[in-house]
């Protein structure tokens, strides 16, 4: 814990501290106009990253990001919704300097099935081009998520810098290409872009840096590649405004733009509770934070009398804390699992597992394998039919996922893999929705859904353990 208590030390004075001009009055990162979205829908996706079933958590988010931006001397924060009316009666609540601004966004001509993964993420690129075209010479769009928090001014070197290239992104490629594959995420951005990328990069969506003029760029080809986007939304690894924007970005990045790396420089650092690898301080040095793991929390800021990033900081450092404890404990069950599995696996015939996971793609269903043998289930993958079809004789798993029924197995084939005393349920996370055999399979999930409602829909099969 000694970490934890030198990490509180040192973070309470730097946030009492503000940077001064020459006449001593705090700094004001002047010509940056920082924007949030709140776009509420309640018949739509929500985020797969919150749980809370209140459409005006977001707000309260950005309230707290607002109170965050004016302690360090940015300006008060813009609130983009399609329901500036709502939004405005919810904030009468608060005092005078704790509201951001509201703007109502003009209806959008991006069309999208409400079933959408982050659904409401996608109006960002209407807020871009809305706010983008009330720019005045010199000011940048400072386009943020609203699940974020102000810990210090942004440089005025790095303004100044962006200001003259147009703008800044967040490069969060290493992230993206270690978790799902540089082959996989690559394919995803050049069939968005519809061509192949020089340098592909995935940017991160929590924070834009942008001029007016290069807003003008950014803005169609985003849109060109929106429309490709929704072709091909289901074959995406990933849903929202990250795909289409990245590609407009490397689009633009290949057309002979410089795009500066704000992550490089510490402007934003995306911190999940559960990362428990990196050090804490480097987060420290950060001018904003992306806490998509800790939306609850910044909620709760928001109905605090009184803003506090050292109270919220002080959080994170504890969650860090008990995280970096529970971490080696989680290691160790799964180690002990895994040896069971493979004993019990190699055991008589008439042994049964808990699931059979085929994933041809060789890393699609990884996280809902890893959940499931987290949760003490005997798993068993499969990258072939035939080697799911070996394994359906030998095992007899009472449950089947597979992320491709079509393509990558026939369900009569196997089915018949046995002789069926018990008929294993089976679900199907689908490639391709539209040639899905529904007489086949229990439960479908479509290309979108989370992996976590596939874990669930497996649980409930087995039923009490």
């Amino acid at each position: 814990m000694l970490d934890a208590a030198l990490l509180r030390k040192d973070f309470a004075p730097a946030l009492r501290q503000r940077t001064r001009s020459a006449s001593g009055s705090p700094r004001s990162s002047a010509g940056v106009v920082p924007c949030a979205l709140v776009y509420v829908d309640t018949d739509s996706a929500g985020s797969p990253n919150c749980d809370s079933g209140d459409p005006f958590c977001y707000l309260e988010q950005a309230i707290t990001l607002n109170r965050s931006l004016k302690a360090v001397g940015l300006p008060t924060l813009t609130v983009a919704t399609n329901v500036a009316g709502k939004v405005v009666r919810y904030l009468d609540k608060l005092d005078a300097g704790s509201r951001p601004h509201v703007l109502q966004l003009a209806p959008s001509q991006l069309a999208l099935p409400k079933n959408t993964r982050f659904y409401s993420a996608h109006f960002k690129l209407d807020m871009i081009e809305q706010i983008g075209a009330t720019l005045r010479d010199g000011e940048l769009l400072m386009v943020l998520d609203t699940d974020m928090l102000a810990l210090r001014a942004v440089d005025d070197a790095l303004l100044t810098r962006c200001r003259a290239l147009g703008v800044g992104a967040f490069d969060i490629s290493d992230q993206e290409f270690s978790a799902y594959g540089d082959v996989r995420v690559i394919d995803d951005l050049e069939s968005v872009a519809g061509t192949s990328l020089q340098n592909p990069r995935w940017f991160g969506g929590e924070v834009l840096l942008a001029s007016a003029g290069f807003i003008k760029e950014l803005v169609p080809r985003a849109h060109e590649c929106f429309a490709r986007y929704l072709r091909v939304i289901h074959e995406l690894n990933h849903n929202g405004d990250e795909a289409f924007i990245s590609a407009a970005l490397n689009l633009l990045s290949d057309s002979g733009h410089q795009i500066i790396d704000l992550g490089a420089h510490r402007v934003v650092g995306r911190h999940w509770s559960g990362n428990t690898h990196r050090d804490l301080r480097w987060f420290k040095g950060c001018s904003l934070l992306h806490l998509p793991g800790c939306k609850r929390l910044l909620e709760r800021q928001a109905r605090r009398p009184a803003f506090s990033a050292a109270h919220v900081w002080r959080s994170l450092v504890l969650r860090h804390e008990l995280n970096r404890t529970v971490w080696p404990l989680r290691r160790w069950m799964r180690s002990q699992v895994r040896p069971r599995l493979r004993a019990h696996a190699s055991s008589t015939s008439t042994q049964q597992i808990d699931v059979l996971v085929l994933d041809p793609d060789a890393g699609r269903l990884s996280m809902v394998v890893s959940r499931l043998v987290s949760l003490g289930l005997y798993v068993m993958p499969a990258l072939t039919s035939q080697e799911a079809c070996s394994e359906m004789r030998r095992l007899c798993p009472r449950v089947i996922v597979s992320s491709s029924p079509i393509g990558a197995v026939d369900a009569d084939e196997l089915l018949g893999a046995r002789d069926l005393i018990h008929r294993p349920v089976m679900i199907a996370f689908s490639t391709d929705d539209a040639r899905l055999d529904w007489t086949q399979w229990d439960r479908w999930f479509s290309r979108s859904a989370d992996p976590s409602d596939v874990v669930n829909a497996v649980t409930q099969a087995l039923g009490p353990r």
